[in-house]
């Protein structure tokens, strides 16, 4: 076991004060928010509220339920959430998949373009000029479709389909009758879940 020095004890202590008054300087505002929201109003303007909440109720969190536009805001994230996730895994694995045969005519080019949108984008106000001429505007696809394909992701999973799937297990089920649609949903996408499920 190596013999720590002086200068070595030294240096510990000084990190550990050091990262803990930052960790508290970070974490502390967050905690004064919760804090000033379980006191007295009238004593948070009055600078009385540090370290503890004086006076508790929680009026504040009935006003905020109360409020339908906060549960609305909710619902609404979690159907983005889900809805564009599904939306998002879907279009990857079917633009992944085509790019990973060998067979497929053009798959360079295709890459080459979709690479390219990482690097130069339209920006936002082409975007939304796009969105509304789809007739996308105050619609939950307005948040769906413009983020529903990730080139990087298409990149990745790519490249897990050309390198993950042995190739002799591909042509023995293309031997066997399988079409690509069949080998996908049999052999690439079970493969991947059995890995998954493994790791």
């Amino acid at each position: 076991m190596k013999h720590e020095t002086f200068g070595d004890r030294l240096f510990g202590t000084v990190n550990t004060v050091f990262l803990t008054l930052i960790a508290f300087i970070v974490i502390y505002p967050l905690i004064f928010v919760l804090i000033a929201s379980l006191s007295e109003p009238a004593e948070v303007l009055n600078g009385e509220v540090w370290l503890y909440p004086k006076g508790v109720h929680f009026h504040a969190y009935e006003r905020i339920l109360e409020q339908d536009e906060v549960m609305n805001g909710y619902w609404n994230t979690i159907v983005y959430t889900v809805t564009g996730t599904a939306v998002n895994i879907v279009m990857t694995v079917l633009a992944a998949y085509p790019l990973s045969r060998g067979r497929f005519a053009g798959k360079g080019v295709i890459t080459a373009f979709m690479v390219f949108t990482m690097f130069f984008s339209g920006g936002l106000i082409p975007t939304y000029l796009l969105v509304k001429q789809l007739g996308m505007v105050d619609t939950i696809w307005a948040m769906i479709i413009p983020g529903a394909v990730s080139v990087y992701n298409i990149i990745i999973m790519r490249t897990f389909f050309q390198t993950g799937i042995p190739k002799e297990v591909q042509e023995v089920a293309h031997m066997d009758g399988c079409n690509d649609f069949q080998l996908l949903r049999i052999i690439v996408l079970c493969r991947c879940r059995c890995r998954l499920s493994r790791s």
